[in-house]
């Protein structure tokens, strides 16, 4: 289930997460995190070898969320998802 998230500022809306998040975390590391905006995070799996492999794809969701939440966005929840359709 994707994430959507909107941020606070403007209202744009973003899917932060996608379906398949951590197999593209698994199969791309640092490139994913590159694309996501996150370079410390990018850095840091480069470093570890995507976190020791599979580190990072497990704890991918939090870590994403937890960026995002910081820069502003705010994650829509399941009531806000039911008005919309």
């Amino acid at each position: 289930m994707a994430i959507e998230a909107t941020w606070r500022f403007n209202g744009q809306r973003k899917v932060i997460l996608g379906n398949w998040h951590r197999l593209w975390c698994l199969l791309f590391g640092p490139l994913y995190y590159l694309f996501k905006g996150m370079f410390l995070w990018s850095i840091l799996s480069l470093i570890t070898a995507n976190g020791l492999w599979i580190g990072f794809p497990l704890y991918n969701r939090a870590i994403v969320l937890r960026h995002f939440h910081k820069k502003g966005w705010v994650q829509k929840n399941a009531m806000d998802a039911l008005a919309d359709e």
